[in-house]
C-alpha cells in the first residue's frame, strides 16, 4: 500500500455516506497513521548510539521523533478500537514509499520551507524532516464544502468528514457493549495515567468517546489546525524525572511542531542538538554487501512478524484489552533491525507484501 492508494478515490459529502463508504474512509485513516511508523522509526534509529535499554538518555532529537512514533501507534488503536466498534475489521496492508507517488491528500502550494522534499526512507537530515513537516502540516483553514469537494486536502480534512459521518450512522452500526469485545488499551493511559481524570478514553463504547478519540488524534498531530498547543486534554502527563515515559516528551507539541523545530537545527548547520548519523557506504564492497543484504532480510521478516501481530491483535478478542506479549517482541525488536541496517552501511527498505 501506498499512501496515495489511500486517499485517491474521487469522494463527497460524508453526510450521505453509505455504510461501506464509511468503512472505506475509516480503513483509510488506519493505513494513513500506519503508513507514517515505518517512516519515523527509520529516520529515527539512523542516530548513533542509541540505546533501547536508557531511553532518557536519548538526545533531545531522537525524544522528539519517539515521541511522535508513540504517539501514531496510539492514533493507529484509535482509530482501529473506532472501527471495531463499528463493526468493521481494519486490515493492515503494508505501506510503501515511493518518490514519484508523493503526498496525494496535500494541495501542491505547500509552503516555501517545506518545498523540494522527496517521499522516501531516509537519515535524520533536511530532506526527511521537510517531508515530516508536510505530513503534519496544519490542515487549511475553514470547513470544506462538502457539495463541490471532490478530494482530501489533509489528513485532517479525512477526520473532519469522520465526524461529520460517524455520528449519522452510530445508532445503527454500532456493534453494543456485549460484542465490543476487541478494543485495546495499550498505549499511554489519558484518562487514568498520574490519577488525572480528564483526558480521552483508549477504548470507544459510546458516540462521545468516538468523538473525543478522533479530535485527540488531529490535535495531537495530522491536521493541528495551528501552531498552538495541544489541550491539556488531550497531553500526556508531563515526563517524570523519575519514571520516564518516551510518549510524555514534551507533551505539549503537536508533531507539527515538534518536527518543524528538528528542521530548523538541521538549517542551522552543525550544531550540539543534532546528533551524529550513521554513514551510507557509497560503493559497498562484496563483504559489505552481504552483510547488508543479511541485514535487510532480517528487518523485511521482522517486520512481516510485526504486520502479523497488528492484524490478528486488533482483530481479536484480548486478555485485559492488551496486545499478547508477541506483539510487543515484535514491535520493540524493530529498533535493532533498523539499526543493524544502518550499521551495515545501507537505507533500511520494508517489505511491500
Amino acid at each position: 500500500m501506498h499512501i496515495t492508494d489511500v486517499l485517491r478515490k474521487t469522494i463527497h459529502n460524508p453526510a450521505t455516506w453509505s455504510k461501506q463508504e464509511l468503512y472505506d474512509n475509516l480503513q483509510a485513516a488506519v493505513d494513513v497513521e500506519l503508513w507514517t511508523i515505518p517512516l519515523y522509526l527509520t529516520t529515527l534509529y539512523s542516530i548513533q548510539g542509541l540505546n533501547s535499554g536508557n531511553q532518557q538518555a536519548y538526545p533531545t532529537t531522537a525524544k522528539l521523533i519517539e515521541s511522535v512514533v508513540i504517539q501514531e501507534m496510539l492514533h493507529l488503536e484509535l482509530i482501529s478500537n473506532l472501527c471495531n466498534a463499528l463493526g468493521y475489521s481494519p486490515q493492515y496492508p503494508f505501506p510503501t514509499y515511493e518518490a514519484a507517488e508523493g503526498i496525494p491528500f496535500l494541495k501542491p502550494d505547500v509552503p516555501p520551507k517545506y518545498a523540494g522534499y522527496q517521499v522516501k526512507l531516509g537519515p535524520l537530515d533536511i530532506n526527511q524532516l521537510k517531508l515530516f513537516c508536510v505530513i503534519e502540516l496544519p490542515e487549511p483553514p475553514g470547513k470544506p464544502d462538502w457539495n463541490k469537494q471532490t478530494r482530501y486536502n489533509s489528513i485532517g480534512e479525512l477526520y473532519q468528514a469522520l465526524e461529520i459521518a460517524v455520528p449519522l450512522q452510530w445508532k445503527d452500526l454500532y456493534v453494543g457493549a456485549a460484542a465490543n469485545t476487541k478494543q485495546q488499551a495499550n498505549f499511554t493511559d489519558y484518562t487514568q495515567k498520574n490519577q488525572q481524570g480528564h483526558g480521552f478514553s483508549q477504548t470507544i463504547n459510546t458516540l462521545d468517546q468516538a468523538l473525543a478519540a478522533m479530535q485527540a488524534i488531529v490535535k495531537q498531530g495530522e491536521g493541528n489546525r495551528s501552531t498552538e498547543e495541544i489541550p491539556p486534554c488531550d497531553q500526556a502527563p508531563a515526563e517524570s524525572p523519575t519514571a520516564y515515559d518516551p510518549s510524555d516528551f514534551d507533551p505539549s507539541q503537536s508533531h507539527f511542531l515538534k518536527f518543524n523545530l528538528i528542521l530548523d537545527l538541521l538549517r542551522l548547520g552543525s550544531n550540539p542538538w543534532i546528533p551524529a548519523t550513521y554513514p551510507l557506504i557509497p560503493h559497498p564492497d562484496k563483504q559489505q554487501l552481504a552483510e547488508q543484504a543479511m541485514a535487510q532480510r532480517q528487518l523485511q521478516d521482522g517486520f512481516r512478524a510485526f504486520m502479523s501481530e497488528l492484524q490478528t491483535g486488533f482483530n481479536t478478542a484480548q486478555a485485559n484489552q492488551q496486545m499478547p506479549g508477541s506483539f510487543y517482541s515484535s514491535m520493540f525488536n524493530l529498533q535493532s533491525l533498523i539499526t543493524a541496517v544502518w550499521q551495515a552501511g545501507a537505507t533500511p527498505a520494508f517489505p511491500s507484501h
